[in-house]
């Protein structure tokens, strides 16, 4: 997960964002109530004189930025892209100076992962056709074991519009018949087998 108060820029020594070859210093910048100035690091690769060498620099740079997953270049190639590629790190090309960029690239960040959650949702849900939709809990605990019932199907309740969604289950989870209780949703149980139940949710408007 990304850490979003927390963005490192690659900077010349006029404070201005550059490239990773180009850059002096890498400024961490920190958001608790405003956003703060925090780590500095000291660039110097004028003496890296091979790849090998420049690749340990480099992995070195992104074990001290820690929890830092956002790093800001006016120009992202060579070697630096590639590692920071390769740790999982949200880069971002930009010209001018880290204070006009802050607010901006944490917005953008969030809406780039709530667009991911959304994604990862579809994946969950099936729409075999207008209105009517599929999750499959028996499948998914051999594909996504990590999601319970209630963070594959709530956010699908919460977020969509639907008709119908049939959900196959080994059991009728006691939270959505609590949900039930409630005049939230109605739900419509049938066995089709040992161990396997299909329920047919419908939002009560």
């Amino acid at each position: 997960m990304i850490k979003l108060e927390k963005i490192s820029f690659f900077l010349d020594e006029k404070y201005e964002i550059c490239s990773f070859q180009d850059s002096v210093k890498v400024v961490i910048y920190e958001k608790q109530e405003t956003w703060k100035k925090g780590e500095e690091f000291e660039i110097n690769i004028g003496q890296l004189n091979s790849m090998n060498l420049l690749r340990k620099y480099f992995s070195n740079i992104v074990e001290n930025l820690n929890d830092c997953k956002i790093v800001v270049v006016k120009k992202a190639q060579g070697i630096p892209y590639g590692i920071f590629y390769e740790s999982d790190y949200s880069i971002w090309e930009l010209e001018g100076r880290p204070e006009d960029f802050l607010d901006l690239i944490i917005e953008c960040e969030k809406k780039h992962i709530e667009k991911m959650k959304e994604e990862e949702q579809e994946c969950v849900v099936k729409k075999l056709y207008e209105g009517y939709y599929l999750i499959d809990l028996n499948e998914l605990q051999f594909t996504k074991p990590e999601l319970t019932s209630k963070k594959a199907i709530i956010p699908f309740l919460d977020k969509f519009e639907f008709d119908t969604l049939e959900v196959i289950c080994c059991h009728i989870p006691p939270w959505l018949i609590e949900k039930e209780k409630k005049k939230e949703i109605s739900i419509e149980a049938s066995k089709l087998k040992k161990n396997e139940y299909k329920l047919l949710i419908r939002q009560i408007k």
